[in-house]
């Protein structure tokens, strides 16, 4: 009988899941979601959120960098897992999101030259490890034997959202940074397509696995809120690209044109990131009543996706200008706090008692 887990700096460290920086992304995301309400509590809980998320994060790097050095048996068998193999790529994430949340708050904390600064080096280095780990995920994954349609689930969304992040903080940076402008707007582009290619050829995939196959154990039940994600990380990026084209001119691009058509897209995009949302709600209420929904660290999927969700809903607004979409922003917002104190409230009993850090495979 195997000796019950004890949760150890060794065997946290050995066993640290890659997801946890999945907690980092929900978290980060919350100031960039309520950013677009003009109420006097917005940038005292952005302040305190990207502190506590920056903290954390920090503490993580600590132990998932330990494991790349102490444990790389560890590590190898994360990435020859076909779930687990997938969160990598959260890590450089949570660096572009602290890149978004330096250039929407450039005062907050240093003087706004010194932001737009680390916020440009951030996104360099949260782009090279996106591309890295794709690299070594979609390897791993095409040499991989067993994995079967059962394994297929919303988690394999991650590394194509990781790519469409890339251009949100590039576009924006390309404005910031004239000198600069040419190679952001070429990484930022490129990364768009890739990431919307690779989103429709996973995408199919999984849903494939939702038809023909039986629902996801109950621990994953949460993964179902990664399909809001996509789209509406697109339509963010269609609303920085309206914003840069509209005040600067690159490639010959005839602004109204482009500004026309992203915001149709932006719509366009957000409208079926809304539709999945109500859809998650309604799967995730299936399994509350007839299977079952159990704490685990996938919970911190309903968070990021909700804020993507609430930022294309922001974008949507502003773009649009229609009341209903800032009365379903509202919503989106509200729910993303409620949701965001329950899952942080059960992960914090879960590390109090050790029993979250226990190997999940």
């Amino acid at each position: 009988m195997a000796e019950p887990f004890k949760a150890t700096p060794s065997s946290i460290t050995e066993h640290f899941n890659p997801a946890w920086f999945a907690a980092i992304m929900g978290t980060a995301v919350i100031p960039l979601a309520i950013s677009f309400l003009d109420f006097s509590w917005v940038k005292p809980l952005s302040m305190g959120l990207i502190v506590v998320s920056a903290v954390v994060a920090l503490i993580f790097l600590l132990p998932w960098i330990a494991k790349f050095i102490l444990y790389p048996g560890s590590i190898r068998k994360d990435l020859n897992h076909p779930i687990a193999a997938n969160f990598f790529p959260t890590m450089p994430i949570s660096l572009l999101l602290f890149s978004l949340n330096l250039m929407k708050f450039p005062t907050m904390f240093f003087s706004k030259e010194v932001s737009l600064q680390i916020a440009y080096y951030l996104w360099l280095l949260g782009s090279a490890g996106i591309y890295l780990f794709g690299f070594i995920i979609l390897t791993h994954i095409f040499r991989h034997q067993e994995i079967k349609v059962s394994h297929a689930n919303f988690g394999w969304y991650i590394p194509p959202v990781s790519k469409l992040i890339i251009p949100i903080a590039g576009y924006e940076l390309a404005g910031h940074f004239p000198e600069h402008a040419e190679f952001a707007i070429t990484i930022s582009t490129a990364s768009f397509g890739i990431g919307f290619f690779l989103f429709l050829f996973v995408g199919a995939a999984v849903y494939h696995r939702y038809i023909y196959h039986e629902l996801p154990m109950s621990k994953f039940a949460a993964t179902f809120f990664i399909g809001i994600a996509p789209t509406a990380i697109i339509s963010v990026v269609l609303f920085k690209i309206m914003h840069l084209f509209s005040h600067y001119h690159f490639m010959g691009l005839d602004s109204n044109v482009i500004v026309t058509m992203c915001k149709f897209g932006i719509l366009f995009t957000w409208g079926f990131s809304a539709w999945w949302f109500v859809m998650a709600l309604i799967i995730t209420l299936y399994y509350l009543t007839k299977i079952e929904l159990p704490y685990a660290l996938s919970w911190w999927a309903f968070t990021f996706p909700s804020g993507a969700l609430c930022v294309a809903s922001g974008a949507a607004w502003k773009a649009s200008q229609f009341g209903i979409i800032y009365n379903f922003y509202q919503f989106a917002v509200a729910f993303l706090l409620l949701v965001w104190i329950l899952v942080f409230i059960r992960t914090m009993k879960g590390v109090l008692s050790g029993k979250i850090f226990a190997p999940t495979h």
